[in-house]
């Protein structure tokens, strides 16, 4: 489900589809551009050398790193664009792990990202996720984490803790793994299963219930609207009132109104101790982010800062010349004021997500609690560039929309930079690891993080002895099977 030039005037003036910035700014990277003008101008390009062109004048405005990048960029060195960008994207070398910092930067086929947040809809696909573990059997199987219930697996009534024990009448669905934990990609296994979801418009699933009871299912694909929402509950925890929300993508405006109705449902139940399930969450809009926080965020917050975007050092000397604010400050729109947050995070909690928690560390203090694994650490977003064509044109449109990581954020304390991911049981971060209970339906008290949260909630502790982990099984790689968006972008048209 997951889960943007043409001539150096016009390419230039509309650098994302989020920020509008006047020629006159760019004309500073004409100088720089012009030899490599004139000697592209010289070549016969193919069209993926002139966007691959288009994407190396963009990143050099708008690019967080651009300080990295070469003065001049050969096109006709490349195969595609993509190749291009893989390139130049791995410049940037993140001092603390000596690997390229950059891992984020992506090319995207033209609206598709950016319709699916914007308007909540996702289309071509079956509507659930899986993870790969060790069953009863000690067999790999794949389990269903999560299912959209609108979309055509919610309205066949698949759930999450389905385990897969067959596709299209094939029980060849047990990948094999290396002796290090990773899934073999050439076993029918896995192979059988990666062709069904993401190479079929049609397949037959057969799934074993916790009951150990099975169904088998025919799904073909389909455009549907998706729910942020999975899950949402008031539980009651002694004489106290308890907030689970299982949030899992930040969208647009259905998630806003998502998001606005469940914390009415918690303020007017007199929830002050709040769960907040982040571990399937990749990110999304930034706007989205910004509203669940001023939702959260405690009275005192308001009219303070919520986070500041760091920008190169060319979009930064542009900004503070024109006066433009690059702090966003609370403004709280609701009386809903918890006063502990619990955030049930993983290695799937991006960006948007984390930013989320970042935003309300300083306003919560020792009264905010990671509960899980490392989170995906994303402290960076972008703002989507047309690359081989404009936004308003009116012929068919060609080429693709760029994100390239345009800025980072910091919150109200200057605190940023979480490159490695969050780590819940540290100084930083308090709580405690715990594992995913993928084999239980949401709001079940066994799940071992949800059950963490409620013990903490009623004793004030965690469990020291936490519910044994699942022998692991590593994805191989991991974007064939884990395809959703992990990232947070900024589709408005100015910083304010």
């Amino acid at each position: 489900m997951n889960l943007n030039y043409i001539s150096m005037h016009s390419k230039l003036s509309k650098f994302r589809l989020g920020i509008l910035i006047p020629f006159l700014f760019f004309f500073l990277f004409y100088s720089c551009q012009k030899d490599d003008d004139i000697y592209n101008a010289t070549l016969v390009l193919t069209q993926e050398q002139k966007w691959t062109s288009e994407v190396f004048t963009a990143m050099q405005a708008i690019y967080l790193w651009n300080d990295a990048l070469p003065e001049t960029l050969d096109p006709t060195k490349y195969a595609t664009t993509g190749n291009a960008l893989e390139y130049l994207s791995g410049l940037k070398i993140n001092p603390e792990t000596g690997q390229a910092i950059d891992h984020y930067s992506f090319l995207d086929k033209i609206g598709n990202l950016s319709g699916e947040i914007t308007q909540g809809t996702s289309s071509g696909d079956y509507g659930f996720m899986i993870t790969a573990a060790f069953n009863s059997s000690n067999q790999v199987s794949f389990y269903v984490t999560y299912v959209y219930k609108n979309s055509p697996a919610g309205l066949a009534g698949v759930a999450r803790s389905y385990e897969i024990v067959s596709v299209n009448g094939s029980e060849a669905v047990h990948p094999e793994i290396t002796s290090d934990g990773y899934l073999v990609s050439t076993s029918a296994g896995y192979t059988n299963i990666v062709n069904a979801l993401f190479n079929s418009s049609t397949a037959s699933f057969g799934f074993k219930k916790p009951d150990g009871t099975t169904v088998t299912t025919s799904l073909n694909v389909g455009t549907y609207a998706i729910n942020s929402m999975l899950y949402d509950a008031v539980l009651e925890v002694g004489t106290k009132k308890v907030g689970y929300m299982v949030f899992n993508q930040f969208l647009g405006t259905s998630s806003q109104t998502e998001l606005t109705n469940t914390i009415g449902k918690f303020q007017a139940s007199g929830v002050k101790d709040l769960i907040v399930d982040l571990r399937y969450n990749g990110g999304g809009s930034v706007e989205t982010c910004e509203k669940l926080c001023n939702m959260l965020a405690p009275s005192k917050a308001n009219g303070k800062t919520m986070y500041s975007y760091k920008m190169n050092a060319d979009l930064t000397q542009y900004y503070v010349s024109q006066k433009e604010n690059i702090t966003v400050n609370y403004t709280k729109t609701n009386d809903f004021q918890p006063t502990t947050i619990y955030f049930i995070v993983s290695g799937s909690t991006a960006s948007a997500a984390e930013l989320l928690i970042n935003n309300l560390q300083p306003y919560f203090g020792s009264n905010i609690f990671l509960i899980g694994q490392t989170t995906y650490g994303k402290p960076c977003g972008f703002w989507s560039t047309p690359i081989g064509y404009t936004e308003n044109q009116t012929t068919t449109k060609k080429g693709y929309d760029l994100y390239a990581v345009s800025f980072e954020v910091v919150n109200a304390n200057n605190e940023g930079g979480y490159y490695t991911g969050m780590t819940p049981g540290t100084t930083k971060h308090p709580g405690i690891v715990a594992y995913d209970s993928f084999w239980l339906p949401w709001g079940d008290l066994n799940d071992a993080s949800l059950a963490q949260a409620i013990n903490h909630i009623s004793s004030g502790t965690f469990i020291v002895s936490a519910p044994l982990r699942v022998k692991s099984v590593n994805a191989s790689p991991v974007a064939t099977i884990d395809r959703r968006f992990k990232g947070m972008i900024d589709f408005r048209k100015h910083l304010k």
